[in-house]
């Protein structure tokens, strides 16, 4: 990763909402109102210029990157005046999806969210004490981290033997689930059950989420509707949940997959947004 050589103001999802809390698995990441990008006009000459140099070499590494292959742009945001930072913080605005990245042993967990550009990513960890200990922008389908914690899920035994009694259709779906997952394999086409078509009984949902378990990473997704994704302790095993705008569960899913496709940049996505950077570097410029 690459310090760019420029406190850090915050930035990204915080705290759980109530209106998230109805998901059995780790706490979704609050709904950032979506933000404009557009460039303070208060901001002084140089704070500009400096946003605009970060914007340029952000756009050479997208340039040279396909998404979701390794070698993702990453630049450290950390020693950028603050207000350089709120320059670029408000040229590139606020996109549709966020997440939270829960880590062990009491280390802080990361808040990663999208921008107005998709496929390009702020990603911060705070150093347990109130400050912001990273500050990362990155560029790709998911960011790093994302990938990294889900890659290392593996807590779950998926036997059907293990179900407690009282289940009646959740013993196949986890043959099910364990099968593709033995296949599973970086890159393959997401294998997806559909819970919401199964006579399942409030016993078969319990066995089920307790076998899975609670994975690391939690992400909410507003381009497909409400969309509300959780990691398993299976490794490759997800949880996918779309709501309509009544909060009413509309979709029940398990995919099987390294990230479900609800959540990523797709590459025609990462490239109109290299389009839309370099307008946004057009402004930058013209007015530092």
């Amino acid at each position: 990763m690459k310090d760019f050589p420029i406190p850090v103001v915050a930035f990204g999802p915080g705290s759980q909402p109530e209106e998230d809390a109805g998901l059995e698995f780790l706490p979704m990441p609050k709904a950032e109102p979506l933000a404009t990008p557009i460039p303070p006009e208060d901001a002084a000459p140089a704070e500009l210029a400096a946003a605009a140099d970060v914007v340029e070499q952000l756009m050479e590494s997208m340039r040279r990157h396909h998404p979701g292959r390794p070698g993702a742009p990453r630049f450290s945001l950390k020693a950028m005046s603050p207000g350089a930072l709120r320059a670029l913080n408000e040229s590139l605005g606020q996109g549709e999806v966020s997440a939270t990245i829960a880590s062990g042993n009491g280390v802080p967990g990361w808040r990663v969210q999208e921008t107005a550009f998709a496929g390009v990513w702020r990603v911060q960890r705070d150093d347990g004490h109130g400050h912001l200990a990273e500050d990362i922008l990155e560029a790709d389908d998911m960011p790093s981290v994302v990938k990294e914690a889900a890659a290392q899920a593996n807590g779950a035994r998926l036997d059907p033997a293990k179900l407690p009694e009282g289940v009646i259709n959740a013993p196949s779906i986890v043959a099910e689930l364990r099968h593709h997952a033995n296949a599973f394999r970086p890159g393959r086409v997401a294998h997806v059950v559909n819970l919401s078509l199964l006579p399942f009984s409030a016993a078969d949902h319990e066995g089920l989420d307790a076998m899975l378990g609670v994975g690391p990473v939690a992400i909410l997704s507003r381009g497909f509707g409400n969309c509300r994704i959780a990691s398993t302790q299976a490794r490759g095993v997800w949880r996918v949940r779309y709501f309509n705008s009544m909060s009413t569960l509309i979709l029940d899913t398990l995919e099987v997959v390294d990230i479900p496709e609800a959540a990523r940049a797709a590459p025609e996505d990462f490239a109109d947004s290299l389009d839309r950077l370099g307008d946004l570097l057009g402004w930058l410029r013209e007015d530092a």
